[in-house]
C-alpha cells in the first residue's frame, strides 16, 4: 500500500514537472533570452564539440531537448544555437551594424540556397530574418535565424506532428533581455 502511494505521489510530481516546463519560461540570462518549450532544454555537449572542432570560437551556447522521445510519430525536437557576434560589431562603425547584419543574413541565406533549402525573410519582433523548411534524419523541421543585441539566433523545431503549431509557439514565446 506505501509503496503504490509512493509512485503515486512520484507519478504526480513527474506530470507536474513536465507541466510546469511547459507552462513557464525558462530563461539564459548570459544569452540573453528565455523562452517556452515542453521539455527542459540542456547544452547540446555534442554540437558545441563539432563547432570547436571547426575553429568556430563564438558560440555562446547551444540547447537541445526532446519531448515524447521515444515515439517517431509523436516526437518533437528542439534547438536553440546562440553566437556572440559582440568583436564582429565592435570592429565596425556603428552606422555599418545594420548593413552587417543584412550580409550575414543575406550569406546565410546563399548557403540555404545552395543546399536546396527555400527560405523567405521575415520581420520578427522588428528586424530582419529567414524563416525556413528542411527535412533531416526523416524528420520535418522549421527554423528562425535572426540577430538580437549583437547576437545571432537560431531556433529550431522538429516534428512529424503538428510542427507549424510547435514552431509558431516557440517562437512567439522568444523574449531577448
Amino acid at each position: 500500500m506505501k509503496t503504490n502511494i509512493f509512485l503515486l505521489i512520484l507519478l504526480m510530481l513527474s506530470t507536474s514537472v513536465q507541466l510546469s516546463a511547459q507552462d513557464s519560461f525558462q530563461a539564459f540570462p548570459s544569452e540573453g533570452f528565455k523562452i517556452k518549450c515542453g521539455c527542459k532544454l540542456y547544452s547540446n555537449s555534442m554540437f558545441i564539440q563539432l563547432v570547436k572542432e571547426q575553429g568556430i570560437n563564438n558560440l555562446m551556447a547551444a540547447y537541445i531537448c526532446a519531448e515524447n522521445e521515444y515515439d517517431p510519430a509523436t516526437g518533437v525536437i528542439i534547438n536553440i544555437n546562440v553566437y556572440d557576434l559582440s568583436e564582429n560589431f565592435q570592429k565596425i562603425s556603428s552606422a555599418y551594424h545594420e548593413y552587417f547584419i543584412r550580409r550575414t543574413l543575406e550569406k546565410y541565406a546563399e548557403n540555404l540556397s545552395q543546399a536546396g533549402i527555400h527560405y523567405e525573410y521575415i520581420n520578427f519582433q522588428g528586424g530582419s530574418a529567414l524563416e525556413y523548411n528542411f527535412i533531416q534524419n526523416d524528420m520535418p523541421r522549421k527554423a528562425l535565424y535572426f540577430f538580437r543585441n549583437q547576437r545571432n539566433y537560431l531556433l529550431q523545431v522538429g516534428s512529424r506532428t503538428g510542427l507549424a503549431q510547435k514552431y509558431s509557439d516557440l517562437k512567439n514565446s522568444f523574449v531577448a533581455f
